[in-house]
């Protein structure tokens, strides 16, 4: 690695629109040590044509056939030699201080192993948006490891996020190439269980919102299923159990109900995980209550609804909801239906909402 370079990583599918305002927001930074390893992920547009124009020496362009996002970023780490990793989509762009901020920062502060910043979310025109911050918890610092696990939006968009390589490379870390939404979480979450983060207060990136976002395009039953298995990668970390039981609970009504909903047969199996056990009898029963409400608004297996109804019942005899709810579902399932739909009317509505639609 080389002391001081940057190794900026953009992973490129059919962005011959955008390419060349990525690049040159690299080109005007104010801090000169990068290398941009640019991936043509196996584009079928003029995306290698208009980055094979720009012929600064510090720009490597990389062809390969298409294997998504995961796939390209791991072929931009195995070619980096930076001392420093950063990220920068092919649609998105930097602001003229980020890397000098971000890299002022990580040499002025050794225990800190990354840093990120504040930025702007930006339409398809560059019309300027919502602050990341004001889309994301935090700002945190030090070790964010429980924040991580609980939630993908510490962080927001992975440009605002510059890393030492070190570590990257002393615990081969790379990103799994079964995601296409959420494998910067997934990555992240992963580092961050090694390392120190630290931020800085002030925006230094642009994100770019618009239909050919690959989190836009995806339809919501594959993103359930490639967030589940972000969720599901996390709770088997090694740490996952030194997060307090308010983020363990949370983690698992998020995969359960959430994410894995109208999976019965999975659902359960998470149930008996040894991670899901070692939670208070009085939470995995809400849950398991919880997942029952659900059944019932959905008309599912009875034979399921009764036996998670048991173990709840097992679990937090106690439980006055889970009592009522057994006993309205055990004299009429059409009546106990009809009673939660009118407790939970918009569940559906908020399930079903698009990505950036607080943006618009």
């Amino acid at each position: 690695m080389q002391r001081g370079l940057v190794s900026i990583m953009m992973p490129a599918f059919n962005a011959a629109r955008y390419i060349g305002g990525a690049i040159e927001s690299i080109l005007v930074q104010t801090y000169s040590n990068w290398e941009l390893l640019v991936v043509n992920d196996g584009s079928t547009d003029a995306t290698a044509e208009v980055a094979a124009r720009f012929t600064d020496p510090r720009i490597k362009l990389i062809n390969k056939g298409n294997g998504g996002e995961s796939s390209a970023r791991n072929v931009a780490l195995d070619n980096s030699i930076g001392e420093f990793i950063a990220y920068l989509d092919a649609d998105d762009a930097y602001l003229p201080h980020h890397l000098a901020s971000t890299i002022s920062y990580l040499e002025s502060h050794a225990d800190r192993d990354a840093v990120y910043t504040d930025g702007y979310h930006i339409d398809q025109d560059g019309t300027f948006l919502k602050s990341l911050q004001k889309r994301r918890r935090g700002p945190f610092e030090g070790r964010v490891f429980e924040e991580a696990v609980r939630a993908s939006d510490i962080f927001g968009p992975p440009i605002c996020v510059v890393l030492r390589h070190e570590l990257v490379a002393k615990h081969h870390l790379r990103y799994d190439p079964r995601i296409v939404i959420g494998p910067d979480w997934d990555f992240f979450v992963r580092y961050a269980d090694l390392a120190q983060f630290g931020y800085v207060d002030e925006p230094t990136c642009l994100y770019r919102v618009h239909q050919t976002n690959i989190t836009v395009q995806v339809d919501s039953t594959r993103r359930k299923g490639y967030l589940a298995l972000c969720r599901e990668k996390s709770i088997k970390l090694e740490n996952f159990k030194t997060c307090s039981v308010e983020t363990r609970v949370a983690v698992f009504y998020d995969l359960l109900i959430n994410l894995l909903d109208g999976q019965p047969e999975h659902q359960t199996a998470v149930t008996e995980w040894p991670e899901f056990t070692a939670l208070p009898a009085s939470e995995q029963a809400r849950l398991l209550r919880l997942m029952t409400s659900q059944a019932v608004l959905q008309g599912r297996n009875p034979s399921q609804i009764a036996s998670w109804l048991e173990r709840a019942f097992a679990l937090n005899p106690s439980d006055a909801r889970a009592r009522v709810l057994g006993a309205l579902y055990k004299v009429s399932p059409r009546l106990c239906q009809g009673l939660l739909r009118v407790r939970s009317p918009f569940a559906v509505e908020r399930q079903g909402m698009a990505p950036f639609a607080d943006l618009t």
